[in-house]
C-alpha cells in the first residue's frame, strides 16, 4: 500500500505476524490467541503489540476474531515502512483537509460513507476524524478518501518506537562525583584529564543566588519509559504519575526514565545524588510516542496537573518520522496555552546518532533542543548537530551519575564506566548521552521559573540562549550560534540572575561594546542620597555605553541622570536612572513621557537596595 504519512508517499507492508490491541481498562481475560502468543511491544498509539499464536490461520483471520472479543476495544494491523525495520501502528485518527468550496453536507456524506466520526474541526476545512468499529482500517480509509475530488489530503496519525537518547555503558554524599553540577577539576578517583574546572552548569552558584533549592510550586513532567516510581533518590518529589500503557509502570526495561528523573529533582537529603532542582516537584509520565493524538492527550494531562516544564529525552531522525502539521499544532498549543496562557517550556534531546540532523521534535521553533557537551567542555562526540539546536549541556565523556532502577540486575561493576561502585548497591549507575543533557536543562528551567514564575515559555528559551557560555572555538559561532553547541553551554547562575532581574522589571544587559565609537564627554560625580524615586532606563556592562546613553537621555528629556554601580555574575554593571524625583507621582509623569517617546523604563524606589 502506498500512502501519504505527512512527510511524503511511502510504501508500507502489513506485518504477517503482529497485531495491535486496545484492551478495556482492568481487562483480565484475554483472547486465547493472545494468551498463547507473546507480548511484542507496549503502548504504540495506545495499542499493545502482540505476536499471536497463528496455527494454520493468517493474521487477518486472527485479527478479525480478536476484535470480537469482549475485552477488546479496538484491534489493528501492524505495518512496516518498506526498507525499514521499524514498525508503525495507525492510531485510528485521520487529519482530513477538504477543498474550500465544498459544502458541509457533502463533507458529512463522504465521512458517513466510511463510518468515520468527527473528532474536531479547525480552520474551516481541516477535520480530525476517527474510525469506528464499522469503518475500514485507517489506512484503507485514507486511500478511499483521497479518491474524492472534494478532499485535498487525508493523513493518518500513527505511532512508531522512539529512540531513547542514552549512550549505553558496559548526595549529597555522592556530590563530589557530580561534576555536571559544580566542576572543580577533579572527582575522587577519576581521571583529571577528562574533568576540567568550570565545565559544568553552575548549579551550586544558581541555588545560592536563588536562596533555595527550587520552588515546590514548580513541577517538571518527565515523559519517558521505564521508571521506578519509588526510587529513594526522588520519590519525595513525585506528586503524580500517568501512563499511556495498559500495564503502567511495569518493572521492565532499561530504567531510562529513572535516570532522567533523578537528574532533574533527586532529593537534597544528605544521601546519594542531588538533582538540579531538588526543591521542585516531579510528575512521571510513562510512554514516549510519535503519535500526535497520544502526545496531545499527554499534554492535556500536563495542563490539568499545572505542569511548568516538560522534559523528553527521546525522538527520531528517520525521514519517515518527520513531523506533520498536526504535530506542529499540538506542540505550538502546549507552548502557548499551558500555564494559564504563559506556555509550558518543552525540551527535547538532540539525539546521539552523531549526525548533521537532530531529533525531529527538536526542529520546531517552540522547542528547546538540547545537545551534549563533555566534562572537558567539548562537544560530546555522539551528539547530533544542526541549526535548530538551542543550547548544550553535559552529556558525559566522563559519565554522569544517576539513579538506577531496581529492576535492572547484573554484575554491579558493569553499571559504572570504570568498574568502581558508587553509593548503595543497586541504586546508582553511570549514564551518558543527550538523554542526560535534556533533563539537566529542564531542571535549570525549573530554577528559572522558581526565580520568576511569570515568564512566558518563549522567555525561558530566550534566557537560556542569552546567558549560555560560549564553549568550543569562537570561530564556529555565527551570529552567536554554533551547529554543535547552539547558543552555548547552559549557565544556570546567569540564567537565574536574568530571571530575577526580569522579575524586578529589569532589562537585558547591553552587549559589551561602546557602539557609536569614541567621544569626548564632560561630567562630574556627586554622591546621591538614597531617597526619592527614579525611572530606570537600562543596565549596561561597559561604562562607555553609560556615557553615550547619559548624553542622549539628558538632551531628550532635559533631566538629570543617576548611575547605580552594581555587580552581576562577578562583573560590574551600571544601571542608568532618570531622577531623582521627590514623589512617585512625579516619577510616573516622567515614565509616561519616556513611553510616549518610544523608550522603555520602569519606576524604582531609590530608598531600596538597587
Amino acid at each position: 500500500m502506498k500512502i501519504n504519512l505527512g512527510q511524503g508517499i511511502f510504501t508500507i507492508k502489513k506485518s504477517p505476524n503482529l497485531i495491535g490491541v486496545k484492551l478495556r481498562p482492568n481487562a483480565k481475560k484475554l483472547p486465547s490467541e493472545i494468551q498463547k502468543g507473546k507480548l511484542f511491544a507496549r503502548g504504540l498509539g495506545g495499542f499493545v503489540i502482540y505476536k499471536p499464536s497463528l496455527g494454520n490461520r493468517k493474521i487477518d483471520a486472527i485479527l478479525d476474531k480478536v476484535r470480537k472479543a469482549r475485552n477488546v476495544v479496538l484491534g489493528t494491523h501492524v505495518y512496516y515502512i518498506e526498507g525499514s525495520k521499524n514498525l508503525i501502528v495507525p492510531t485510528g485518527k485521520i487529519m482530513v483537509v477538504f477543498a474550500s468550496q465544498t459544502k458541509i453536507k457533502d463533507r458529512k456524506k463522504i465521512l458517513d460513507s466510511l463510518d468515520l466520526k468527527v473528532n474536531r474541526r479547525f480552520l474551516k476545512t481541516k477535520y480530525v476524524v476517527e474510525v469506528t468499529k464499522k469503518s475500514p482500517n485507517p489506512l484503507r480509509c485514507c486511500t478511499k478518501l483521497m479518491k474524492e475530488e472534494a478532499i485535498i489530503s487525508a493523513m493518518p496519525d500513527w505511532d512508531a518506537p522512539q529512540t531513547l537518547h542514552e549512550d549505553i555503558l558496559p548526595g549529597d554524599d555522592l556530590l563530589p562525583y557530580q561534576w555536571h553540577l559544580r566542576n572543580q577539576g577533579a572527582a575522587p578517583g577519576e581521571p583529571a584529564s577528562k574533568i576540567l574546572p568550570d565545565a559544568d552548569l553552575k548549579i551550586m552558584d544558581a541555588l545560592d543566588r536563588l536562596g533555595n533549592k527550587g520552588s515546590n510550586q514548580i513541577t517538571v513532567a518527565v515523559i519517558d519509559q521505564s521508571f521506578q516510581v519509588d526510587h529513594p533518590s526522588y520519590k519525595a518529589q513525585v506528586v503524580s504519575t500517568h501512563s499511556i500503557y495498559t500495564d503502567p509502570f511495569a518493572p521492565i526495561g532499561s530504567g531510562h526514565g529513572t535516570s532522567c528523573a533523578s537528574l532533574i529533582s533527586a532529593s537534597d537529603n544528605g544521601e546519594g545524588i542531588t538533582g538540579v532542582a531538588p526543591g521542585c516537584n516531579l510528575i512521571l509520565i510513562e510512554g514516549s510516542t510519535f503519535s500526535w493524538d497520544v502526545l496531545e492527550e499527554i499534554f492535556k494531562f500536563c495542563k490539568r496537573k499545572k505542569v511548568d516544564v516538560i522534559s523528553c529525552s527521546w525522538g527520531s531522525i528517520e525521514h519517515h518520522d518527520a513531523l506533520s502539521p498536526m504535530h506542529q499544532e499540538v506542540i505550538r498549543n502546549i507552548t502557548s496555552t499551558g500555564r494559564n496562557g504563559l506556555g509550558i517550556p518543552i525540551l527535547f534531546s538532540a539525539g546521539n546518532e552523531n549526525e548533521e540532523r537532530i531529533n525531529h521534535f527538536g526542529r520546531l521553533p517552540e522547542v528547546i533542543a538540547v545537545a551534549g557537551s563533555t566534562s572537558a567542555d567539548e562537544h560530546f562526540d555522539q551528539s547530533n548537530r544542526g541549526p535548530e539546536i538551542t543550547v548544550t549541556a553535559p552529556a558525559g565523556n566522563f559519565p554522569i551519575l544517576t539513579a538506577r532502577a531496581n529492576f535492572k540486575t547484573g554484575v554491579e561493576k558493569n553499571f559504572f564506566r570504570d568498574g568502581q561502585l558508587r553509593g548503595p548497591v543497586g541504586e546508582y549507575q553511570h549514564f551518558e548521552g543527550t538523554s542526560a543533557s535534556c533533563p539537566l536543562v529542564a531542571g535549570v528551567c525549573a530554577l528559572i521559573l522558581s526565580a520568576n514564575p511569570n515568564l512566558r515559555a518563549s522567555e525561558v528559551r530566550e534566557i537560556l540562549s542569552l546567558t549560555a557560555d560560549k564553549i568550543g572555538s569562537p570561530q564556529e559561532y555565527v551570529e552567536g550560534h554554533s551547529l554543535r553547541f547552539g547558543y552555548g553551554r547552559v549557565n544556570a547562575d546567569r540564567a537565574v540572575a536574568e530571571a530575577l532581574r526580569r522579575a524586578d522589571g529589569g532589562t537585558m544587559i547591553e552587549p559589551e561594546t561602546v557602539g557609536e565609537g569614541n567621544g569626548l564627554f564632560q561630567f562630574d560625580v556627586k554622591p546621591q542620597s538614597k531617597r526619592g524615586f527614579g525611572v530606570q532606563m537600562g543596565v549596561y556592562a561597559e561604562y562607555g555605553n553609560v556615557l553615550i546613553q547619559t548624553n542622549r537621555l539628558r538632551k531628550k528629556y532635559k533631566h538629570k541622570t543617576l548611575v547605580n554601580i552594581n555587580e552581576l555574575n562577578g562583573k560590574t554593571v551600571y544601571k542608568l536612572i532618570l531622577g531623582p524625583f521627590s514623589s512617585k507621582n512625579a516619577a510616573k509623569k516622567m515614565l509616561k513621557s519616556v513611553k510616549n517617546s518610544g523608550d522603555n523604563g520602569f519606576i524604582v524606589n531609590l530608598g531600596l537596595n538597587l
